[in-house]
């Protein structure tokens, strides 16, 4: 269980974007990738995922987060689990509260964080892609 509260603060790390507290978390070199179909977002390393909160200033606040089926690997240093969300989002010019699920690849390094992937459940877009809703 305390590989989980250590992912949950990571989790709390990069959707309150206080900036000291990502270095914490993160390696230096981390990678974040966000996979919300149809695109898939990438950050190699800290200073680009700093320039990417510092270029969009989100305030986000989480509603509720919820991580089952949590499957650690490679001796604890990887999992793999389930997460729903829903978070109320404010970026300029753009406000709403969201919610999604889908499957978090996470990765330690060292102790920190080294691989970060959260996959959105894409079967919300699959069915608008299918009755022509999307582009």
């Amino acid at each position: 269980m305390c590989g989980l509260a250590y992912d949950i603060k990571a989790w709390e790390s990069v959707w309150l974007p206080d900036l000291p507290t990502l270095s914490e978390f993160y390696d230096e070199h981390a990678e974040i990738s966000a996979f919300s179909p149809p695109k898939q977002n990438t950050w190699k390393g800290m200073d680009a995922i700093k320039a990417h909160f510092k270029e969009i200033q989100p305030i986000i606040s989480p509603k509720f987060f919820n991580v089952t089926n949590l499957d650690l690997v490679n001796d604890g240093n990887a999992f793999y689990a389930a997460w729903d969300a829903e978070f109320e989002l404010r970026i300029p010019g753009q406000e709403g509260v969201m919610e999604g699920r889908g499957i978090i690849h996470c990765v330690r390094k060292d102790g920190k964080v080294g691989v970060w992937t959260m996959y959105e459940d894409p079967t919300p877009f699959v069915q608008m892609a299918m009755k022509g809703q999307m582009a």
